[in-house]
C-alpha cells in the first residue's frame, strides 16, 4: 500500500526561510512554499492541505489576517496552522493561539523543534479526524 505524503503550505516573505523549510520538510512532505499571502490564499482556494505554516510579519497580508481568512473558509477550518516568527513576545503567542493557531515556532529555527511540532500537529489532526461521535 502506498502512502501519500502529507501536504504542507508554507508562507514566509523571507526567501532564506522558505529555502530552509524546503530543505528540512521537502523530502518528507509535499511542501508548497509561497513568499506572499495573496498567492497562498489563491492556491488554497480549492485545496485543503494537511498543515499550514505562516510567518506573522509579512508585507501584503500579515499572519494574523491570513489566519483569520483561512479560518473563514469552511474547507480550511480544521487545518492546523503553525506560526513561524521572529517575535517571541508572550502577547503574540496568546494572540496567535486565540486566533486559532495550533503552535508557534520562533526564529531562528531549530530544525528538530520544527520537525517535532509539524509531526505533532499532523498527528493531532489525524487523530481528530479519526474520532467520530459514533465511536464514543
Amino acid at each position: 500500500m502506498l502512502f501519500e505524503k502529507k501536504k504542507i503550505v508554507a508562507v514566509d516573505d523571507s526567501g532564506i526561510i522558505l529555502k530552509m523549510l524546503i530543505k528540512v520538510l521537502g523530502d518528507k512532505y509535499d511542501l508548497h512554499a509561497f513568499s506572499g499571502g495573496r498567492r497562498a490564499l489563491q492556491f488554497l482556494r480549492d485545496r485543503t492541505p494537511d498543515l499550514i505554516i505562516l510567518d506573522i510579519d509579512m508585507p501584503e497580508i500579515n499572519g494574523y489576517e491570513m489566519l483569520k481568512m483561512i479560518k473563514e473558509r469552511e474547507h480550511l477550518q480544521k487545518v492546523p496552522v503553525i506560526f513561524l516568527t521572529s517575535n517571541n513576545d508572550k502577547n503574540h503567542v496568546v494572540k496567535a493561539v486565540a486566533g486559532g493557531a495550533k503552535d508557534y515556532v520562533v526564529k531562528p529555527i531549530d530544525e528538530e523543534i520544527l520537525m517535532d511540532k509539524v509531526h505533532a500537529a499532523l498527528q493531532d489532526a489525524e487523530a481528530n479526524d479519526a474520532i467520530s461521535w459514533n465511536d464514543i
